[in-house]
């Protein structure tokens, strides 16, 4: 696992409606630097894509999570740390995702590797693709009515991108990413030994 650096801002986050965290999917640990961050927010909303579509907004409903919910394509270890933290902190954690990312068995077959996509199979994927960047941007703006506070979005790297839906339609965000040794955005796993957490901003 490749070393971290500890992350000093420089920002006020309450500046900030958002404050996005690139999640990489589990090459890194990723909840050390969730973790971090959220104690510094301390947030009424966590909004995270890897919760898929549930929502936790209640007591009852940390208590109610069905023990046999799976979390489909996702590092389960770090979904259950983050939600055990946001229980702990009274933190309401949302989902902005779909169920199982809108992936039907045929297409996680696909994205696990076990065979190539078809031609109408890499089609679908890049329209579940699409529907699932407006479901983020929806439910995004659905919280942000909700919360006088900046909001934690822990959402897939890939998504934080410059010329993403995301980073074009929003406003007034910070942006918390692993960068590689040329400063761009960790978007794969990396032969570096260090990785260093830099920020962007649009306001």
């Amino acid at each position: 696992m490749p070393g971290e650096q500890v992350l000093n801002t420089g920002y006020n986050f309450n500046f900030f409606s958002f404050i996005f965290i690139a999640d990489t999917h589990g090459f890194l640990n990723d909840f050390k630097k969730q973790e971090e961050i959220i104690g510094q927010v301390n947030p009424q909303f966590v909004l995270a894509e890897q919760l898929q579509d549930l929502c936790l907004d209640s007591s009852k409903k940390f208590n109610d999570i069905p023990e046999n919910r799976k979390f489909i394509l996702t590092q389960s270890t770090d979904v259950e740390k983050l939600i055990q933290l946001c229980r702990v902190k009274n933190i309401s954690l949302i989902g902005i995702d779909l169920f199982n990312f809108g992936f039907d068995k045929d297409l996680q077959d696909v994205i696990n590797g076990k065979r190539e996509p078809s031609k109408l199979e890499e089609d679908r994927l890049q329209s579940i693709l699409f529907q699932r960047q407006e479901h983020h941007l929806s439910i995004i703006q659905k919280y942000q009515k909700k919360s006088s506070k900046p909001i934690v979005i822990i959402q897939g790297a890939w998504h934080l991108q410059e010329d993403s839906l995301l980073m074009q339609s929003l406003d007034n965000y910070l942006v918390i990413y692993p960068a590689n040794a040329s400063g761009e955005m960790l978007l794969e796993p990396s032969s570096n030994k260090d990785i260093e957490y830099k920020t962007r901003i649009k306001q």
